[in-house]
């Protein structure tokens, strides 16, 4: 199943191992799940998880940005054309909405006024699909 996910999902899946962020990141390395993107979506991907912030070992986020990038669905989206609470979120928005497909992130609230959009928190998704 193609799906967007938010950085905040797949920070949330490393911190938290037992959490439905990281359910939902072990079925992207299992292939149950395929994230759809593009190159501005894999820069923050790259960018929040190598942030000093976290301290993720070097070596796990080489090889999941790695999996990732050579995994996903590369997708080049329409430009969205309204306005949005915060601009790095665009990219998520283009790609769900155009391809028609669900954004699961935990920041809701930042998506919740976008028409078109197949928007889920990590455990609203995994129940809605009983995955």
């Amino acid at each position: 199943m193609n799906v967007v996910l938010d950085t905040n999902v797949i920070v949330s899946g490393i911190i938290k191992p037992d959490g439905s962020p990281a359910k939902l990141l072990n079925m992207v390395v299992n292939g149950t799940l395929t994230i759809n993107a593009d190159t501005r979506i894999l820069s923050e991907y790259g960018r929040v998880l190598n942030s000093p912030k976290f301290s993720f070992p070097e070596t796990l986020i080489t090889q999941l940005l790695h999996y990732i990038s050579s995994e996903s669905k590369l997708v080049t989206p329409d430009p969205f054309l309204l306005p949005v609470k915060d601009p790095s979120d665009l990219p998520f928005i283009e790609i769900a909405v155009q391809e028609d497909i669900p954004l699961i992130t935990g920041n809701i609230k930042h998506f919740e006024d976008i028409e078109n959009i197949r928007l889920y928190s990590p455990t609203r998704f995994l129940e809605k699909f009983g995955l």
